[in-house]
């Protein structure tokens, strides 16, 4: 048993007794220090007298912060234990790596460059500047830029000559091809309606019409024509190939129509083109003798176009796995089961990713793909997988009419389209990287409702496709833009955007290169 020890009073006071005496003494050496440092720099003894006490007062807070009081280190101690446990809020400031950089000096202002303590002059301090940043942003700008052409003439009066003045989107207009890209992005890749620019200009102080905006839009368009056709040309050299359609409204008096937005895509390009309807022979316009692997949603459409075109066609699993999810709440066990076995074939494709490095984080992970690996997995993993899965669905007994039949019966009708992919590495398992090549146009015809003449859906699918093939492989959509029409009013055909990015190393194999 533990006696608990009382403690001696007597001795308590006399320590405290002896630490305040060492108190006074120490204040009284800090006060004959600091009038000694005063005195020095050459202060009044009246100044002296006037400025001590504040001084003092100073050096005795600082002095009392650092003093440790009573429970204060068990109190620091639980902070520690709650910093280490609880995890940071919040973020530091994020990187601007990209913006330009504008350097502001700041003087102290002239009432503060006097010393609050001897009333003397403070002079600069050079090289103990502080640096700090703060992000700003400089408002866009309409201006009219008045040119003066100077003219040439011969001595003998045979020629004159006058200077070319400024560029023009069109000629005799009164537009810079500056104005038609802004207008082309805002709309195209901001998402802007025309009518929505015009309100923003006119708090700029410029009186601009949609009318006119259009004009250079078209203008622009008609320019980028070739570039355009060279898209599709290029994908339609690639061996695989995604093909999707959506909805896009052709707006008429009276009402609207509902057109087809096509797309073509592959990793290194997006190619739209709006069409008059879903049908075969849109689709024959668009894919043309194409020969190679269509991957497709599991439409219609696409089955009657396999039937009369040379192309070989594989249906996407992504949309086969959604057909037997819409059965979850009538058999919850059987999908749960097709979305494991499903989920097995995913895992194996995800064996052949290598993983992200810096210049990656711009383009998709198929780009990553090693392809080599990718077939000899296919080859073993994914068709073990393929066995249990048609095994699986031919012993399922299903509710006659119901949803979890429907789903496996798309599937099963599908089943070769499904399954070509296991022959061929370059095929993926869906058809996604094609639909999410929609995103943007989607957010466009929401804004402005779609086109109002059919070269009004000319020109969007012109610019979508401009600026869809640039993000595809990670480009500035932008920048691409505006080199691709100085290339092209220079009389130059400008490059792809795959082109145009920096070329990839020689470790790392194209997303459409089949391996050796």
């Amino acid at each position: 048993m533990r006696v608990s020890e009382e403690p001696n009073v007597e001795l308590l006071r006399k320590k405290a007794d002896v630490l305040e005496s060492e108190n006074v003494r120490l204040s009284k050496h800090v006060s004959e220090l600091l009038r000694e440092v005063l005195t020095l720099k050459g202060m009044a003894p009246e100044q002296v007298d006037l400025n001590l006490p504040s001084l003092l007062e100073q050096v005795t807070s600082a002095q009392s912060s650092s003093v440790t009081k009573p429970g204060s280190e068990r109190r620091a101690n639980v902070d520690k234990e709650k910093k280490t446990k609880e995890p940071q809020v919040g973020h530091g400031p994020t990187a601007q790596p990209e913006l330009e950089v504008q350097e502001e000096l700041f003087d102290v202002d002239d009432a503060d460059k006097v010393c609050p303590i001897c009333g003397d002059h403070l002079e600069d301090w050079d090289g103990h500047e502080d640096e700090t940043e703060v992000i700003d942003v400089v408002e866009r700008k309409w201006v009219v830029k008045k040119a003066t052409l100077k003219k040439c003439r011969c001595p003998r009066g045979c020629h004159v000559e006058t200077a070319l003045g400024p560029e023009r989107m069109v000629e005799g207009g009164r537009y810079t091809p500056n104005v038609a890209i802004t207008v082309a992005t805002d709309k195209y890749l901001d998402q802007l309606p025309l009518s929505r620019q015009v309100q923003i200009a006119r708090r700029k102080g410029a009186r601009l019409t949609t009318q006119a905006l259009w004009d250079q839009l078209y203008a622009l368009a008609l320019e980028l024509t070739p570039l355009y056709d060279r898209i599709k040309a290029f994908i339609l050299t690639q061996p695989v190939i995604g093909v999707d359609e959506s909805p896009f409204k052709l707006i008429k008096k009276g009402g609207s129509v509902k057109w087809q937005a096509w797309q073509l895509s592959c990793p290194l390009a997006v190619y739209f083109e709006i069409l008059a309807a879903k049908s075969a022979a849109m689709g024959r316009q668009l894919l043309g003798e194409y020969s190679g692997e269509v991957v497709v949603d599991g439409a219609k459409v696409y089955e009657a176009l396999a039937r009369a075109g040379p192309f070989n066609l594989n249906n996407c699993w992504s949309h086969g796995r959604r057909q037997v999810l819409k059965a979850e709440g009538e058999a919850p066990g059987q999908v749960a089961e097709f979305l494991d076995l499903a989920g097995e074939l995913y895992a194996i494709e995800r064996e052949a990713v290598r993983p992200a490095e810096k210049d990656d984080q711009r383009r998709g992970y198929r780009h990553r793909i090693d392809f080599e690996k990718l077939r000899v997995l296919r080859d073993t993993k994914s068709r073990e997988v393929i066995a249990r899965l048609e095994k699986w669905i031919l012993a399922q007994k299903c509710t006659p009419g119901g949803q979890l039949k429907a789903g496996l019966a798309y599937i099963a009708k599908r089943w070769t389209a499904l399954t070509r992919f296991l022959d061929n590495p370059l095929i993926p398992l869906d058809n996604n990287d094609t639909e999410a090549g929609y995103v943007w146009l989607s957010i466009g015809r929401r804004n402005y409702l779609g086109a109002r003449s059919t070269r009004g859906t000319e020109v969007a699918a012109k610019f979508y496709t401009v600026f869809e093939s640039a993000r595809a492989v990670g480009a500035d959509p932008e920048a691409y833009l505006r080199y691709a029409t100085t290339s092209v009013r220079r009389g130059e055909a400008p490059l792809l955007p795959h082109e145009w990015v920096a070329p990839t190393s020689p470790e790392e194999p194209d997303a459409n290169t089949p391996p050796r």
